[in-house]
């Protein structure tokens, strides 16, 4: 009995410890429960009253000024910019040219932001008429001049230079971009006294665009002053070489036609060859006009070079119908039988925009062609001639009809 009633003590005492760990457990849960509970409710407040907030402010927009000071300690003068300028030379030969022109167009820039500080500078500086050539043109060792890459001879007359190809042809755009009426002085000074035909062009250009017409007669001077009395360059590079085909664009960009007098007599070299630059200014400016000047030098006995002769040839040519000079030449090359036949039928056809010619779009001058044509079909027997010319008429009919069409 004593041995049961001590199980049962046992029993109810570890029943008792057990119900208070478990108590004193369950207790501690919900303690903890009860502050995570509290935690979450003060959370929850916050939270809310936050998003209160925010849209109390929804719409407002609040701007953050921050204020620095920033002290320049480096910034050059015009004079130590163009100083860095002249001593950059591109054509040393060696493998560093592409980064020098980049920092020659670096340093350009900066004379440029300095604006209207950098004017006296600039402009004393070109009245030095002292330059630094960017062209690339190097001699090798038989003598020869090797042109590089950017300024090859197809540039005729190119002024929207990508890279300046001197240092005064990139102060003068300098002073394009300052673009103020001092500026503007400078430019049409040293238009007024430069030598280079490239110069001439570009001020021109670039004064014709800011104020147009302002400048037109001080360009018209400068170009026909170096055309009758071309200067002699100390160290002439390709831009050089065609100073002449600069000068005529500039009288061809005014449509001046004063000068055509002068292009004739300059239209034969001494050398007995065609000066083109002349005869692309009768062609274009004076256009019809110019057709005797070409004709005649056509016949002149000291051009005996045949390719250069069919060049003037072909200038003629794009006259003929309206123009009675040109007519006249057009039938003498026709009828003399000593020009080979083919020759003779290539000239026909020449009419009509055969052979790569640009086809006549002027329909008027499409009829004065047809009429030339049918006044000199009887005069000939030759098969193939006459061919040429009913083809050519065909043709000339063709693009007049097409012309005439209503559009679609």
């Amino acid at each position: 009995m004593k041995s049961i009633i001590a199980v049962l003590v046992a029993i109810a005492v570890g029943f008792g410890a057990g119900y208070y760990v478990l108590s004193k457990k369950h207790s501690e849960k919900a303690g903890q429960q009860a502050a995570s509970e509290s935690d979450w409710q003060n959370e929850k407040a916050f939270l809310e009253q936050a998003l209160a907030e925010a849209k109390k402010r929804q719409g407002e927009v609040r701007t953050v000024t921050r204020t620095t000071s920033t002290t320049i300690t480096n910034k050059l003068s015009a004079q130590e910019i163009l100083d860095r300028l002249i001593k950059l030379n591109p054509n040393t030969g060696d493998e560093s040219r592409n980064r020098t022109l980049r920092q020659v167009v670096y340093h350009l820039q900066m004379l440029a932001e300095l604006g209207p500080d950098a004017l006296p500078t600039i402009q004393a500086f070109l009245k030095e008429n002292k330059d630094v050539d960017y062209v690339g043109d190097v001699i090798n060792e038989a003598g020869e001049r090797v042109n590089r890459a950017g300024f090859n001879s197809r540039y005729v007359a190119r002024t929207d230079f990508l890279m300046p190809p001197s240092l005064r042809m990139g102060l003068i755009d300098v002073l394009d971009q300052i673009e103020t009426e001092a500026s503007e002085a400078i430019l049409a000074e040293t238009l007024d006294t430069t030598g280079r035909g490239v110069e001439v062009a570009y001020i021109a250009r670039l004064l014709e665009e800011v104020s147009p017409n302002k400048f037109r007669e001080n360009a018209l001077k400068a170009a026909k002053d170096l055309l009758s009395n071309p200067p002699a360059y100390d160290s002439p590079n390709r831009i050089d070489d065609n100073a002449r085909a600069y000068l005529y664009q500039v009288l061809s960009m005014y449509q001046d036609t004063s000068f055509a007098q002068n292009a004739q007599a300059l239209l034969i070299t001494p050398e007995g060859r065609v000066d083109r630059q002349a005869m692309g200014y009768l062609a274009t400016t004076l256009k019809e006009q110019g057709a005797p000047a070409l004709a005649s030098a056509y016949r002149d006995q000291r051009l005996t070079n045949q390719t250069e002769r069919s060049h003037l040839l072909n200038a003629v040519m794009s006259f003929a119908g309206p123009s009675a000079e040109a007519n006249q030449l057009f039938t003498e090359i026709i009828s003399d039988e000593k020009v080979p036949a083919a020759i003779r039928s290539y000239a026909v056809i020449g009419l009509s925009g055969g052979a790569g010619k640009e086809k006549p779009s002027d329909p008027a001058l499409i009829q004065a062609r047809l009429q030339l044509l049918s006044s000199l079909r009887g005069n000939y027997k030759d098969e193939r001639l006459l061919k040429s010319i009913d083809d050519t008429r065909v043709a000339l009919e063709q693009i007049l009809a097409r012309q005439q069409q209503p559009p679609p």
